[in-house]
């Protein structure tokens, strides 16, 4: 900015004029005499002006401190400045944002005159209630380039200097200081105030690059930290193929250091031929692609995603690898599909010798890794067992999956066990799936009804017990399942091995620890208990008062011989308690749901083969006619030699 400065005479004057009679003549520049009246308001001396304030050397030290960045940004610029005007009497001052000196350069001369007259020295805290009007007084305070000279300084002895200053804004647009250059009234040029201006700017815009340099450095820690939150592994590659950043989980994945790898062809660490590289020569990404790679340690399992990353001109630059292992990919995909045991032995309600025995034997099963199979009439409760036994074993954490190998097709039961490759038949999914084996892998998996598998696949689910790995339909890629089973039928399967409707060799395969579970017709007293608390579990969910059955009611229950076992008991106290008048379940009630339940079969009882159905009329005919076989084949209308057959054939004792 210009600077405007009247004669001498007419300075003096005014000057005089203002001290006299407080007023202040047109002569006199607007800042000039608005400094002079604030000066007057504040009471300073005008015939003084000296700088009393000097902060003691803590005090200064904190502001050194707090000022570190806007000093470190300045310092340079001092120097340049003072080099400039060496040797013509001028001091290069520094101040902050409240008028404190943190720094000075000048001739010594000057510095000393300045530090005898004026105190202008590190610490002088220069405001205008100190030393009355000045270019860094102003500066500060109207934030723009000032130069005060002679008498229009307000106290007198400032009248033999002239000081050119500028403020110092900082990123915020706050003033963080000023800078200023003071000299003899004589050596005064409009100039001056031009090159302090010029340096001022400067520092501004190097202040600014420094928080930009900060906020992209704060940016990228940011950056950083999200990347290696990541559970997925993550690494870049640029357009030759070297890595440029892995994060922690990427380099436990490929087992190598992420720091030390930067730099590195990405095929010179790994065994194997990155998939990756395909995208360099295809300019081609990918989503959620499933990758197995054959290592030196056998076969690594991938889902991947492969991102290219081109230039303005969409050149491709280089690519953003994503990728995890498939074990993760397992784990989330168990816990969407609700792959948890849910039952523990504490859910096992019975005190009866029988189901003590079973208790006992699933406790010691839990301890072991070795396969177990559970046989029981349906409903006898199977499943909870065998989620009982996952929840106290050491696979506690992995998965627990079910498969009833009864409700599937033939044609589907492989593709269900063992998964598919895409493509393996008409209709399978893009990518491939999956089967039950990997996704247990880690964990338990449940094949109920085992008696019903097909032949043919017996041989395969022997094969992988034996070798511990699967081969997805239509794949070619073993893949390793650390898998526990346990196998459930309601079939005696020694009678079926004997009837060659199950392999041997698998059976001895399974039943390494067996565990027969009685129907519920066989366990005593424990009817009585699962009524009591099924009936308070089922008022309960049901939002009723828990109700109860009459001591007849009871009675009718216990005679009941429960063919669906304690899926139908449940079933019937269900419907009790949500038909019931009352609060206590009465006998005829109970009648009427019976009468129901055997009118309509058991609910969840499945059908018997003709096979069951012909054992059960032979055993019922014999205990009608007291074990006499020629009664017997008579009221079966069966010859007696088709009788003796068929005893043989079912290991029926006539006796």
């Amino acid at each position: 900015m210009p600077v405007v400065q009247p004669p001498v005479s007419n300075l003096k004057e005014a000057w005089e004029t203002f001290i006299e009679r407080g007023e202040l003549l047109s002569e006199v520049p607007l800042l000039v005499a608005q400094a002079w009246q604030r000066c007057r308001q504040l009471g300073v001396d005008p015939e003084r002006g000296f700088c009393h304030e000097v902060l003691p050397p803590p005090e200064y030290a904190a502001r050194l401190a707090a000022n570190a960045d806007l000093l470190e940004v300045a310092r340079p610029f001092l120097t340049s400045l003072y080099e400039f005007v060496q040797g013509s009497g001028f001091a290069v001052v520094l101040v902050d944002r409240e008028g404190v000196v943190i720094e000075v350069r000048g001739d010594p001369a000057i510095l000393k005159a300045s530090a005898s007259a004026l105190n202008f020295v590190p610490g002088a805290v220069w405001r205008e209630n100190t030393v009355g009007n000045t270019a860094i007084g102003t500066a500060l305070r109207e934030k723009i380039p000032v130069q005060v000279a002679g008498y229009q300084h307000y106290c007198r002895a400032h009248h033999p200097f002239a000081c050119s200053a500028a403020p110092i804004l900082g990123p915020d647009g706050q003033v963080w200081g000023a800078l200023n250059v003071s000299g003899v009234l004589e050596a005064v040029h409009p100039h001056t105030l031009g090159m302090v201006v010029a340096a001022a700017r400067a520092i501004e815009g190097q202040l600014a690059m420094r928080q930009a340099a900060e906020e992209i450095k704060l940016q990228h820690k940011y950056q950083e930290a999200i990347v290696e939150s990541m559970s997925d592994g993550l690494l870049t590659i640029d357009r030759t193929g070297h890595i440029t950043y892995m994060n922690a989980t990427g380099g436990r994945i490929l087992g190598v250091d992420p720091k030390k790898v930067i730099g590195q062809y990405i095929g010179d660490i790994v065994d194997f031929r990155p998939v990756v590289l395909s995208v360099l020569e295809t300019g081609q990404g990918y989503v959620d692609r499933e990758f197995m790679v054959k290592t030196g340690t056998g076969f690594k399992h991938f889902i991947k995603t492969a991102v290219p990353i081109r230039d303005e001109n969409g050149n491709l630059t280089g690519v953003v690898d994503t990728f995890r292992e498939i074990k993760r990919v397992r784990k989330m995909v168990n816990q969407m599909v609700g792959a948890t045991a849910n039952f523990t032995f504490a859910d096992i309600l019975g005190e009866s010798r029988e189901m003590a025995e079973c208790v006992r034997l699933a406790k010691i099963a839990a301890q072991s890794s070795s396969p177990v199979l559970l046989q029981g009439e349906s409903g006898t409760g199977k499943e909870l067992f065998a989620q009982a036994i996952h929840n106290a074993s050491n696979r506690r954490e992995g998965p627990f999956v079910a498969l009833n190998c009864a409700a599937l097709p033939r044609e589907l039961i492989e593709s269900e066990l063992f998964g598919y490759e895409e493509g393996a038949f008409t209709g399978a999914s893009r990518g491939g799936r999956p089967g039950k084996f990997e996704l247990a892998s880690g964990g338990t998996i449940f094949l109920d009804e085992i008696g019903d598998m097909p032949l043919d696949m017996q041989a395969k689910l022997l094969r992988v017990l034996q070798e511990h790995r699967v081969v997805r339909l239509g794949g070619t890629h073993y893949i390793d399942c650390d898998v526990r089973v346990i196998a459930a039928t309601n079939k005696d399967l020694a009678y079926e091995v004997e009837q060659g409707n199950f392999r041997r060799d698998l059976y001895y395969r399974l039943n390494v620890i067996f565990i027969p579970i009685p129907p519920l017709r066989q366990r005593g007293s424990d009817l009585d208990l699962l009524v009591e608390r099924l009936t308070e579990k089922i008022s309960r969910k049901l939002g009723h008062e828990v109700h109860s059955f009459s001591p007849g009611a009871l009675q009718i229950l216990r005679s009941y011989p429960w063919p669906g076992n304690v899926r139908e008991l449940e079933n019937v106290i269900e419907r009790a308690v949500n038909m019931a008048r009352g609060k206590e379940i009465s006998a005829a009630e109970v009648l009427r749901f019976l009468k129901h339940q055997q009118a309509a079969g058991p609910v969840f009882s499945e059908p018997l083969s003709i096979e069951e159905l012909e054992k059960r009329a032979i055993e019922q005919a014999l205990q009608a006619v007291g074990g006499n076989i020629s009664l017997a084949a008579r009221l079966l209308k069966i010859s007696r030699n088709t009788l003796y057959n068929k005893l043989k054939k079912y290991h029926i004792r006539a006796g």
